[in-house]
């Protein structure tokens, strides 16, 4: 789905439903924090929640230069839709331009429940300069 498209539907869900409490965000913030740092393509991991209704759970990542973007994309998507989204209903949006991948996405718990909305964004980290010898 585009990004133009998932706002559309983001917003519809936002119209219809709450935002998830304090306390319901912080198993989320919490297993994507847990799941991104294991999973091995990144280097550094941050993952908060906010009070922006668009964006309840923010992460910036930086990934291991020898993954791809379509590869930090297919690990957003997997992560998200088998581990962190609520059950009820779900959508996202992947945007992968060189060095830099955008994942943004919205669940529903129940058809009467709470919404979340996350926006990842991961960068190349850089690759590490090598010593010079001394001798």
């Amino acid at each position: 789905m585009n990004l133009l498209t998932f706002h559309r539907v983001r917003t519809a869900i936002q119209e219809n439903a709450s935002p998830s409490t304090d306390t319901e965000l912080a198993p989320v913030a919490g297993s994507l924090r847990e799941l991104l740092t294991s999973s091995g393509v990144f280097e550094t991991v941050e993952v908060e929640p906010t009070g922006d209704p668009d964006r309840l759970v923010i992460g910036l990542c930086a990934f291991r230069p020898f993954y791809s973007e379509r590869d930090v994309a297919a690990r957003f998507e997997e992560i998200w839709s088998d581990r962190v989204r609520y059950p009820f209903w779900e959508s996202h949006a992947v945007h992968v331009e060189e060095g830099h991948v955008e994942f943004e996405a919205a669940s529903r718990a129940s058809e009467l429940g709470h919404y979340v909305t996350v926006h990842l964004v991961a960068q190349r980290a850089g690759v590490p300069a090598q010593r010079a010898s001394t001798g």
